[in-house]
């Protein structure tokens, strides 16, 4: 029997060792664990493990310069980064499996193996979720943007909150909602999440060369 190789790489070290034990007793999965003070990267490189256990903080600050073309399989485990971020995520870095916190031990292993034939792992919710942004993408005949609207759909596509888009852009909160009603009407959709689907499938489509991510 082939062993799946799982690196559970979570920012937060008490929740690490908490899935590792959850994952104790499997004949078919090999767990590598994460050792204090050693780069997450290293491990990975030494130890080509077929999966990596990640939440959001982890994604993107330790695996920051890693895109799907590199082909590790990662999987996102939610815990409460938010569904705009889980889209992001699961669009721009390919990943292939996305469970909720409270998942059950016997659903992770089942998620595992899943991701490790091959497959895609989404719950239900995060199913939903992304379809519903992807539904943000039918309709090709929009009006067309401002400057100021591209560079405040950009910044939401990296995940940014109002308050920080406020501070990149140098303009008040209050002023960027009301951008983002005039964009949410412009292109006919009703939430967060149909707009960072958006942002990300027309990065680059900004007036003037807007750059995005």
């Amino acid at each position: 029997m082939k062993r799946i190789k799982v690196f559970p790489a979570f920012s937060n070290m008490l929740f690490s060792e908490g899935i590792c034990k959850l994952m104790e007793g499997s004949d078919d999965i090999e767990i590598i664990r994460l050792k204090t003070g050693i780069d997450p990267l290293k491990t990975v490189e030494a130890e080509r493990p077929d999966i990596i256990l990640v939440d959001f903080t982890t994604l993107y600050n330790i695996f920051s310069d890693i895109c799907p073309a590199h082909n590790m399989k990662f999987m996102l485990i939610d815990t409460c980064c938010g569904e705009d971020n889980i889209i992001s995520a699961v669009i721009t870095k390919g990943l292939k499996g996305v469970l909720i916190g409270n998942t059950t031990p016997l659903l992770l292993k089942k998620a595992i193996r899943t991701v490790a034939d091959g497959e895609i792992w989404l719950d239900k919710v995060n199913v939903k979720n992304l379809l519903t942004g992807l539904h943000a993408l039918k309709n090709n005949n929009r009006a067309p943007l401002s400057e100021r609207e591209w560079e405040v759909v950009s910044l939401v596509g990296q995940g940014f909150r109002n308050k920080e888009i406020a501070e990149k852009l140098c303009i008040s909160e209050p002023t960027v909602k009301t951008h983002l009603q005039r964009i949410f009407q412009k292109l006919d959709i009703q939430n967060r999440p149909q707009l960072i689907t958006y942002a990300i499938k027309n990065q680059g489509e900004g007036s003037r060369g807007t750059e995005f991510f």
